[in-house]
């Protein structure tokens, strides 16, 4: 069972190999006095880097993902990372769904499907990025395609952990309104709800400090709108911003019984 608080990030192509040996232990020493501490915390690395953050937050009892995997299992597919391999190593997530690689790499909903279905099949739980791609548009509507298309046939009981980042946020300098995300967070929950599946579900989309208590100010009473934590890019690289957002989501959910 995934972890009721999740507050983590994707390292993209930003970490060095140096910088991915500093950050998981300067991670660790912020949250040492924590009673939690890094339960809960995961960060995605490049490929290469996985076993680095495997050996420092993943010693400690945080998570590792992947941000990305092939839709081939073990075989003749040179360049590719089987879901297989990333399970043996340790890894407990792999992302799929990013608005960026659908953008730049044309990865459509078929590949997000077979990366979704080879991740869970593999034991590890999928980061589907959900979202929509324009300012205005139906969120629910892009949500309920993107949870039929990417999870047709997922496996009953498996893992997941949904990551609501609607493309046109990402980068900006502020993240979509806390109204619009707690009642897009509530949408996802019901979608949830329809299936046999063990889900979190996280926020993204320049999520900074400040943006998980206004999510759960925004939703008031009704705490389905509040996420179950924040999944950040480059924002999250820096440890010092990393840990702030932590103090805050764990406050937060402990304040409203997270």
């Amino acid at each position: 069972m995934l972890p009721p608080t999740l507050i983590g990030c994707s390292s993209k192509s930003y970490f060095s190999a140096a910088q991915a040996r500093a950050w998981g232990p300067e991670v660790m020493a912020g949250v040492a006095d924590d009673a939690a501490g890094p339960s809960g915390l995961f960060c995605c690395p490049s490929f290469p880097l996985i076993p680095t953050l495997l050996d420092s937050l993943g010693a400690a009892g945080g998570l590792v993902g992947a941000q990305d995997v092939s839709v081939y299992g073990p075989g003749s597919y040179t360049g590719e990372v089987s879901a297989a391999v990333l399970a043996e190593l340790g890894c407990r997530f792999v992302m799929a769904g990013r608005p960026a690689r659908r953008r730049i790499f044309g990865e459509d909903d078929q590949p997000v499907h077979r990366q979704a279905l080879a991740t869970a099949e593999a034991g590890m739980a999928p980061i589907i990025v959900v979202g929509e791609d324009v300012d205005g548009a139906s969120a629910a509507d892009a949500l309920n395609a993107q949870f039929d298309r990417w999870l047709d046939g997922f496996p009953a009981g498996a893992e997941l952990l949904v990551a609501y980042e609607p493309a046109w946020a990402i980068g900006r300098p502020q993240p979509a309104p806390p109204a619009h995300v707690a009642e897009t967070i509530a949408t996802v929950r019901d979608l949830i709800a329809q299936r046999d599946t063990a889900a979190r579900v996280v926020y993204g989309g320049s999520a900074q400090p400040g943006t998980y208590r206004a999510i759960a100010a925004a939703a008031g009473e009704d705490v389905t709108g509040v996420p179950d934590g924040l999944f950040m890019a480059r924002f999250g690289l820096d440890v010092a911003n990393f840990l702030s957002i932590v103090r805050e989501v764990r406050e937060v959910a402990g304040q409203i019984g997270r």
